[in-house]
């Protein structure tokens, strides 16, 4: 919320010091409406076990079964960067993000990867124009959802480093250069730049945010890995390729965007923040965001489902479950959490409430650990099994 108020107050005012100090204070307001609301909420028992919880879930939602393919292909020493574009429709759209790729002013050599997943508009048709283009790749597969088309760029990626860009989107002509630039110089694992979220309805851009973060570290985050401070988001990066030799996106999950914070940050030791906007970020009606963000429907559950896929993998890749995971944890299953789940009958939110204690529960460390005070209290909400303060606090992150 902080950054969200950051971004809001820099749309207006270009100066960072005087942006976190509005930020900081309206976040303060925000919590003082906060504590209002504290003060009026009455603790409801949850009358539900763990294994209703279960049954219950089980009884409306099943998780995806699709298998993911590991291919590692071999580094192409003379091949910088490749960029993986995953493509279902928004034909009327497409050229506008294939050129802004392909008229790179750069030095680096790289490759720009195209999976068309199963396109019906005529967007497969656009990309046969470009197969000859020495720069581009572009493989053909049905449709099995933008995880899937994700990973098949990644399998087919021969570049020291990976860049991910979303079909609807468009990036800045010097994209490639500003980050590889400075990941090459700096031998980063992760170099992030800024965007601008660009708000359009009818074809009409209405609203532009420049989500530029601060230098000062607004989140409070303890422990030392600095990355956590910024959006898991999977574009306006590049990472070295090996970050993904053991990790693919979830095939068939909704979120899957999630993996970025919980599977790739963590193995993440040398990260840079470049606060130049160098790409652009589109959020209209047809956005699967947007789609994802107001779905009422069960599928909605995935953010439970991917939740357990990821942890389970998180172990098997022998990640180190510390503190900051534990923190991690709490955020996943507050802000994303909640907000998501919130449309459902009471039933279905405290068998999700019950479901996500069970993980918390499990990780939480010995000792005390120290987070911002929210977060406090979404770990006391679990900790008492007080659903109405978790409902709450969640809220207000």
């Amino acid at each position: 919320m902080k950054h969200a108020f950051y971004f809001r107050f820099y749309k207006m005012i270009h100066n960072e010091f005087i942006c976190c100090f509005l930020a900081q204070l309206a976040y303060f307001l925000y919590c003082c409406l906060y504590f209002f609301k504290k003060l009026r909420l009455h603790k409801k028992n949850v009358n539900m076990t763990f294994e209703q919880a279960h049954n219950l879930i089980d009884s409306v939602y099943q998780k995806p079964d699709k298998k993911i393919e590991y291919i590692n292909s071999p580094i192409d020493d003379k091949l910088d960067l490749s960029v993986v574009i995953p493509v279902y429709n928004y034909a009327e759209i497409l050229e506008q993000n294939i050129k802004s790729i392909l008229n790179q002013k750069t030095d680096f050599k790289y490759e720009v990867i195209f999976v068309d997943d199963g396109s019906t508009d005529g967007a497969k048709e656009i990309l046969k124009k470009y197969e000859n283009e020495p720069k581009v790749k572009v493989i053909y597969q049905q449709n099995g959802g933008i995880g899937t088309a994700r990973n098949a760029g990644i399998n087919a990626a021969c570049g020291k480093y990976l860049m991910f860009i979303d079909c609807d989107d468009t990036v800045h002509s010097d994209i490639i250069q500003t980050l590889m630039e400075r990941a090459v110089k700096d031998n980063c694992d992760i170099v992030m730049a800024a965007h601008n979220l660009d708000k359009e309805k009818n074809g009409t851009v209405y609203e532009v945010i420049p989500n530029v973060y601060p230098q000062k570290n607004l989140m409070r985050y303890k422990y030392g890995n600095e990355i956590m401070n910024y959006a898991g988001l999977p574009w306006a990066k590049v990472y070295k390729r090996e970050l993904w030799n053991k990790v693919r996106f979830f095939p068939g999950y909704w979120y899957e965007d999630t993996i970025i914070q919980m599977l790739i940050y963590p193995q993440c030791k040398t990260f840079e923040y470049i606060p130049k906007i160098v790409y652009e970020y589109k959020w209209y009606e047809k956005n699967f965001s947007h789609v994802q963000g107001n779905s009422k429907s069960y599928k909605a559950i995935d953010i439970y489902g991917l939740m357990s896929e990821i942890i389970k993998h998180y172990n098997e890749i022998n990640l180190q479950q510390n503190k900051a995971f534990y923190i991690d944890l709490l955020r996943h299953f507050s802000c994303f959490y909640y907000p998501t789940i919130r449309s459902f009958d009471d039933d279905i939110i405290t068998a999700m409430f019950l479901l996500a204690k069970e993980y918390v529960d499990e990780y939480r460390p010995s000792g005390k650990v120290k987070m911002p005070f929210m977060l406090r209290q979404v770990e006391k909400a679990f900790e008492s099994g007080n659903i109405e303060l978790w409902k709450l606090s969640s809220c207000y992150q």
